[in-house]
């Protein structure tokens, strides 16, 4: 008996530690794919670039490119990455250094990181809305409404109201699906695969003792039931569909940062790169569907939080060049570099206060 537990509890660490590694090349991808964009425009801009690293620390691997020089490596530490411009922090008044070039130029570059985990969350997203379908209300019943049969039909889903599509996340979104709708609200609906657009107006309808506790009674409304569901897209409804959800991850982080500035939510809701690893590792025990939508989630997290004008991010470098557009001279480089190295170090320091609050908290 004790044996058998022994053996069950190793293969649960075993299969957990599998999951952790698979966080792991998830995040790392994400990271991949956001020095990918800076390279991309680098190589698109004629910057000069030194090293593309995916890892940290020391190099277990490197190759040099004897056309360009540069030197592509894999290091120790899987967690990060660069894109290495030429005298990147300097104020180097060689022709090839990333600051001699033109500002716009070199605002492309920094914002092309965030563009690109943007994209990889349209693509991430499209995928999981194609394979494991989206998260959306579907009526279940419908009731007469004023006498007439109801322009609903049971299976209907929900695809957008007024022409807002419609996104679930949370019970608030679930709950606000139908909250401002009115007489001669237009819904689009999935109906038997096709899209069918309906106009909806409220009257009055018999709630069945059967589906009221048992007390039959007149209610005013859409008469309608509706739960959630995940239905499967057609890969190009799932693409189209995926931008108006990306951008509502977006507005969903932004509403969290504020929340969390404000005091409405707890450190709780936050955490460092260990508690995503973790947080990324517990979901994929769920199946390989949930990573792909957690993975959907930060990689638009990434792209948020990497334009936030904080230092050493990448919209805190964005805001000193705006300041040399505008003003037509830098601010010096070396009190730029103090700043971003002061950043760094900051976020370092609450990624891990972070994660050990979540420690002592479980």
């Amino acid at each position: 008996m004790f044996v058998a537990t022994l053996s069950a509890t190793a293969a649960e660490v075993f299969t957990y530690i599998g999951y952790i590694l698979l966080a792991l090349v998830g995040l790392m991808i994400m990271i991949v794919v956001h020095e990918f964009g800076h390279y991309i425009a680098g190589k698109l801009l004629h910057f000069k670039i030194e090293e593309f690293a995916i890892g940290f620390g020391p190099a277990l691997f490197k190759r040099r490119n004897k056309k360009t020089g540069e030197l592509f490596s894999i290091r120790a530490f899987p967690i990060g990455g660069f894109c290495g411009f030429y005298e990147e922090d300097s104020d180097t008044e060689d022709k090839e250094g990333f600051n001699s070039h033109k500002p716009w130029q070199r605002l492309i570059v920094l914002f092309s990181g965030a563009l690109f985990n943007f994209l990889s969350a349209i693509l991430i997203i499209t995928i999981y809305f194609t394979a494991y379908g989206q998260l959306l209300p579907v009526i279940t019943k419908t009731y007469d409404v004023n006498g007439e049969a109801n322009v609903f039909q049971a299976g209907d889903v929900i695809l957008a109201v007024d022409g807002k599509q419609v996104n679930i996340m949370t019970q608030d979104d679930y709950e606000a699906v139908f909250a401002d709708a009115d007489n001669g609200v237009t819904v689009k609906v999935l109906r038997d695969g096709k899209a069918v657009k309906i106009t909806v107006e409220k009257g009055s309808y018999t709630l069945p003792a059967e589906d009221n506790d048992g007390v039959e009674e007149t209610k005013t409304g859409m008469g309608i039931r509706y739960g959630l569901s995940s239905v499967k897209l057609g890969f190009f409804r799932a693409f189209g569909r995926s931008f108006g959800f990306s951008f509502f991850i977006v507005f969903k982080i932004l509403a969290s940062l504020g929340a969390l500035f404000t005091g409405k939510i707890g450190l709780e809701a936050a955490g460092g790169t260990v508690t995503v690893i973790k947080t990324m590792a517990d979901v994929s025990a769920g199946g390989f569907g949930n990573f792909l939508y957690v993975m959907a989630i930060i990689s638009a997290n990434l792209a948020v939080m990497n334009l936030l004008p904080i230092p050493s991010l990448d919209g805190s470098r964005m805001v000193f060049t705006l300041i040399e557009m505008i003003f037509r001279k830098p601010v010096p480089r070396k009190v730029e570099a103090v700043i971003h190295t002061v950043g760094l170090v900051l976020i370092v320091l609450l990624a891990v206060f972070l994660d050990i609050f979540h420690l002592v908290k479980t």
